[in-house]
């Protein structure tokens, strides 16, 4: 509970900042994973009840490969390792206390370790039957895309150079 209440004041905070600057300020850039294995996918349930995929706001020098990782980590116990990308987002905000943002979604395999309880909620498995119903938004676009690409997906040892450039200044 106290990590949503915060996550709405820095918002809140973020959005007068940016409103003091004229609307200037770039959006934030946030990274998902979806994971499949054996015909369940890997999700967060929120203490609400919704679910959504395995991510999070990217941290500064972050390429939204390594933040879909690590908040994967963080929030399952996983290690998880991305393989593609499947799409892009952009969502501005419509309300005070939600940010802007770019969303990169990425498909994903596990790779080690044992699923484990966070802050944020409680990871698990759902079948797709179990998953559409309780997604919402952002999460149900996500879900609707892999489905889309799914057979079009890349091998784990494929670059993502191509895809998404990281540059340094």
């Amino acid at each position: 509970m106290w990590y949503f209440l915060l996550k709405k004041c820095v918002s809140l905070f973020f959005n007068l900042l940016n409103a003091v600057l004229g609307g200037k300020l770039p959006p934030f850039g946030s990274a998902c994973m979806v994971v499949e294995e054996d015909g369940r996918y890997l999700v967060v349930q929120m203490p609400a009840g919704t679910v959504t995929f395995p991510g999070g706001f990217m941290t500064w020098r972050e390429t939204p490969q390594q933040a879909a990782e690590r908040e994967g980590h963080e929030e399952t116990g996983l290690t998880l390792q991305v393989s593609s990308l499947i799409n892009c987002y952009s969502y501005a905000s419509d309300r005070w206390t939600r940010m802007s943002t770019i969303s990169f979604a990425f498909r994903g395999t596990v790779l080690e370790g044992e699923l484990r309880d966070n802050m944020e909620g409680r990871p698990l498995w759902l079948t797709l039957d179990e998953l559409r119903p309780r997604l919402r938004g952002h999460a149900l676009s996500v879900l609707d895309d892999y489905l889309r690409t799914r057979s079009q997906q890349a091998p784990a040892s494929s670059s993502l150079v191509p895809l998404i450039q990281s540059v340094t200044y």
